[in-house]
């Protein structure tokens, strides 16, 4: 929720509570009554976005700093409600915290929300492998950046070291994973090429000559979707029936899945939905088509147990104009950046 705790030890009463970022919930807590103070919706206070989660960070006792991975947000920046699209505005933040001073050392900002857990060493070091494909390595005290590569696979693991006949050694994995990618939009924890890129093992070491097998990506063209016909007023409601149908649960909140449009496993980006899934639109979301392959059908009765399912041709509609409307987004972005022109919409 964005606070640093430290508690004491025997007795578990507060002791400290200072933000790491700034907060939209709470301005502080009160050790008095051990309860947040809360900040009231008249004057902006609301939803709060993950500042962190089960990424570990590291303690060294050398530099007595904690290293902790965070999610930042620019000033400024709408709420997901206002703005509509979930993750808006977030980066990530490499933070050394001092627990004494009750402030941050040093931060290193990272382009991507959610990034890898934290290993620090005894050599005033501190590794750390982010959501874009990069493992680096930091000065633990001052936080410059002594060394890095591009692997151009996302990392969200944790880097651990190891000595081997006299040697030292960091590994650290790669390739998108972890059940969080399920819950949160694609944007905020890989790039349209590190989410792509292979699971490897790598292991480094001072001195090593091996050659960095770097893997070639190729990052597919958004194909151009069909004509949006629905309202802006449906688009909207089917972004809210998107949520409580829990199609973000398995899509992600901005539709883009855990890869470009494939059928090997991985859940499906919506925005590189070929044409026959449009099409098909009601078969798929409504009678089960593709249940053999994890998608359920949520027509009367439903083909899934589960909460809600009960969907109606309308409602089915309208999810399907907000899936075309963010593919619409993608798809300009992209012409955007490759051709600097427009495409009507």
């Amino acid at each position: 929720n964005g606070f640093f705790y430290i508690l004491d030890a025997k007795t578990g009463k507060l002791l400290s509570a200072k933000p790491l970022v700034e907060t939209t919930w709470a301005s502080g807590y009160d050790l008095q009554t051990q309860k947040p103070i809360l900040i009231p919706a008249s004057q902006g206070g609301g939803r709060q976005w993950t500042v962190h989660n089960w990424w570990p960070m590291s303690y060294d006792t050398l530099t007595g700093l904690v290293y902790i991975p965070t999610t930042d947000r620019r000033p400024d920046t709408k709420t997901p409600a206002e703005a509509g699209e979930s993750g808006e505005g977030l980066f990530g933040r490499l933070l050394a915290w001092d627990p004494i001073a009750e402030a941050a050392r040093w931060s290193v900002e990272e382009e991507i929300a959610v990034n890898g857990g934290v290993l620090s060493t005894a050599g005033n070091l501190v590794f750390q492998g982010q959501g874009s494909g990069e493992f680096a390595a930091y000065a633990a005290d001052t936080g410059k950046k002594l060394w890095s590569i591009r692997t151009k696979s996302a990392i969200d693991s944790i880097p651990v070291t190891f000595s081997a006949k006299g040697e030292q050694y960091v590994i650290t994995s790669v390739g998108w994973g972890s059940g969080s990618r399920l819950f949160a939009p694609a944007r905020t924890m890989a790039t349209a090429e590190s989410k792509r890129g292979p699971t490897r093992l790598y292991a480094f070491k001072l001195g090593a000559s091996i050659p960095f097998p770097y893997p070639q990506i190729e990052v597919p063209p958004v194909p151009k979707p069909p004509r949006q016909k629905a309202s802006v007023d449906t688009i909207r409601n089917g972004e809210k029936l998107y949520v409580s149908f829990y199609c973000e649960g398995c899509h992600s909140p901005g539709i883009d899945g855990s890869g470009a449009w494939v059928e090997d496993g991985a859940v499906p980006d919506l925005r590189y939905a070929p044409p026959e899934v449009h099409k098909d639109w009601y078969q798929i979301v409504m009678g089960g088509s593709h249940w053999s392959k994890g998608m359920p059908g949520l027509a009367d009765p439903p083909k899934f147990a589960f909460p809600n399912s009960h969907l109606t041709v309308q409602e089915a509609d309208a999810i399907h104009a907000y899936v075309i409307d963010q593919a619409w987004k993608a798809y300009k972005g992209e012409q955007t950046a490759a051709h600097s022109g427009r495409e009507n919409y």
